[in-house]
């Protein structure tokens, strides 16, 4: 696996393996000290029972985790053993014999016996190159992974939070356009596929800016901030998409993540969103108009409880019906008095004139 974080990682452990090494932890000084001193090093993260399976000679410590232990420690050739929770340190120049048979491709020495405990042992080993750059490589199980410098990081998070700025741009433009057209009741299946594919594409982005946060620490504050507010109501819109044009008894999140899982030429497909919805595939499908619940546009209303949305869902059916309902009709409704009713009339006017959509274009 190469140096470059691989996309499809979610591994817990790894990315609790990142967070310990972010700027601003304390096993990272004693890393960048290490690197400063060009010595070179290797650590392993582990309980005492695996890593004895290893340990073929060394001094066992037992001390409380410092950095600077770790960084005085680091100046003996051989490996330091601290404990996964980063508590205390158990061996300092420990002679390290992993199995011989386990694949490597690494030429050092150091980096080869990292790579193989990490395998043998499944736990994360850290190989610092001794070189003036001082390299630092994080093998964790299989996966290897080189720390990358904080402002190739930092602009990488940039240039992907630029991007997601755009998908949210996009994302306000179709989301606004459905919204206008579940009022005039004239949504097609390509609108609602266009959609979900964008909120495919910004859950995908925040998802790899997520994974680089993680490795940033504390230099991620500003950014993250960023990333929040683009990110505001997205989700909670995307259910209510789902649970607008749904004809399945699925779970929203579970039909979103389906529509994730999709192969890039497949998420393009309308047709595929369509049968991830529950409807059945065909042609003649791609032209029919979908009739809206309402959630989504019913969210839009000030001060209305999602209770009050399910309920009023639940009684007409679509978003025509309640657009017809009168205020007696409404006060049918459970937790809608007469006050709520008036206040959804008002609300639903409200966003047809906002979407300049005429009455009787949803009658």
């Amino acid at each position: 696996m190469g140096s470059d974080m691989p996309k499809s990682i979610r591994e817990e452990g790894f990315l609790k393996v990142l967070e310990k090494v972010a700027p601003g932890t304390p096993l990272r000084d004693a890393i960048n000290s290490i690197v400063q001193m060009r010595n070179g090093g290797l650590i392993v993260l582990s309980d005492l029972e695996r890593v004895r399976q290893v340990v073929h000679a060394g001094f066992f410590l037992n001390v409380e985790f410092t950095p600077q232990r770790v960084v005085e420690l680091s100046k003996m050739d051989r490996a330091i053993v601290i404990d996964e929770d980063l508590k205390r340190i158990y061996y300092a120049n420990a002679y390290l014999v992993p199995d011989p048979s386990i694949p490597s491709d690494e030429t050092g020495t150091r980096h080869l016996t990292a790579e193989k405990v990490a395998k043998q042992l499944n736990v994360a080993t850290i190989a610092i190159s001794a070189e003036r750059m001082g390299r630092v490589t994080i093998y964790y199980g299989p996966i290897k992974y080189v720390l990358q410098d904080i402002s190739v990081l930092s602009a990488r998070v940039n240039q992907a939070l630029r991007i997601l700025e755009q998908y949210r741009v996009t994302y306000n433009e179709l989301s606004q356009e459905l919204m206008a057209l579940e009022l005039e009741g004239r949504v097609l299946p390509i609108h609602v596929a266009n959609i979900l594919q964008n909120i495919v594409q910004i859950l995908d982005t925040e998802e790899e800016i997520r994974r680089l946060f993680v490795e940033l620490g504390e230099e991620r504050e500003l950014m993250e901030l960023l990333l929040e507010w683009l990110m505001v109501g997205v989700k909670e819109q995307a259910e209510l998409i789902v649970r607008d044009f749904q004809v399945n008894r699925k779970a929203p999140k579970t039909i979103i993540e389906e529509i994730r899982q999709l192969p890039p030429e497949e998420l393009l497909s309308t047709e595929k969103i369509l049968e991830i919805l529950g409807y059945e595939s065909s042609e003649e499908m791609l032209d029919r108009v979908l009739p809206a619940r309402g959630y989504q546009v019913l969210s839009q209303i000030p001060r209305l409880p999602m209770a009050v949305i399910e309920d009023l869902v639940a009684t007409f059916g679509t978003l025509r019906a309640i657009l017809r309902a009168t205020e007696k009709d409404l006060m049918e409704v459970k937790g809608v008095a007469e006050v709520r009713a008036r206040a959804i009339r008002a609300g639903l006017r409200k966003l047809r004139l906002r979407f300049a959509v005429p009455p009787k274009a949803a009658r």
